[in-house]
């Protein structure tokens, strides 16, 4: 009896090493799943509805008539592990660090395109930072890098690299392991205000934009739905830009009119 216990325990224990396998497809078994990475406000488990990327997912989704369930997950290497070694048909993000041979297999659709800047701490740097175009001025410094990000122009610069997630990212800026950030302004806005609001005023943003980057849905091609999943999708989000859904979900969150039409532009332009 003991060897049977002992078993079972061994082979329980392998099972959860193996990494997560409940989602919410598990309940759901005729949905098709998609796996968002978290990045608030855009798309979290801590904004309501999921956040406004969600919902435009969902939306196009429902046009589409494509039964989806949206599992929001905490790390960019299980996304990247559903994507590549569990074939998942569908995934979203920033950043997704996918191989050459990776990118082939996909077809890319942006949902939002958001403008970066770099970020310090004041304490750290009481004579400031600011960035005019060229990485050499950040030379022997250390840049803290989303999780799947290209970081190869700092490496050329001569400014070292730690990555992280975007909470972590704020906190090594905090404790001085990293000096400078790159984040969305939206991201930005939302964790200082709901993580470091004690500590806000200690956090600056360089003037000179970092980086424009797509929050995009990816369709894998490796699965038996991802092409046909794709130009379906593709035509829901077509239809919501056009009707006006698309703006009426983003203007629940962003309270600039302009930043908002200047979206669903970008996305319609896209979709021509």
């Amino acid at each position: 009896m003991k060897l049977i216990l002992l078993m079972l325990l061994f082979f329980s224990m392998q099972l959860m090493a193996t990494g997560p396998r409940i989602s919410k497809s598990t309940i759901s078994p005729d949905k098709k799943e998609v796996f968002a990475l978290d990045a608030p406000p855009f798309i979290s488990t801590e904004v309501d509805n999921g956040g406004m990327l969600n919902e435009v997912a969902v939306a196009a989704f429902k046009e589409a008539k494509i039964d989806a369930v949206i599992t929001i997950l905490p790390l960019h290497s299980m996304i990247k592990y559903y994507l590549t070694q569990e074939k998942a048909m569908v995934i979203i993000g920033r950043y997704m660090g996918l191989s050459a041979e990776d990118e082939k297999s996909v077809v890319a659709i942006p949902l939002y395109a958001v403008q970066e800047s770099y970020l310090y701490y004041k304490p750290k740097h009481p004579q400031g930072l600011e960035y005019k175009g060229e990485l050499s001025i950040f030379k022997g410094l250390t840049y803290g890098a989303s999780e799947g990000e290209e970081t190869g122009k700092y490496q050329e610069a001569a400014v070292a690299v730690v990555k992280g997630r975007t909470l972590s990212l704020f906190k090594k800026l905090q404790s001085g392991t990293v000096d400078f950030i790159s984040v969305p302004t939206e991201s930005a806005q939302w964790f200082l205000q709901n993580k470091f609001a004690e500590h806000q005023g200690d956090f600056a943003t360089m003037q000179t934009k970092s980086v424009t980057a797509d929050i995009s849905i990816y369709f894998n091609l490796n699965n038996p739905d991802g092409k046909v999943s794709a130009e379906s999708f593709k035509n829901g989000l077509r239809t919501i830009v056009k009707n006006g859904e698309y703006a009426k979900i983003l203007g629940k969150y962003i309270k600039n009119p302009d930043t908002v039409n200047m979206q669903a532009q970008s996305i319609q332009k896209f979709l021509k």
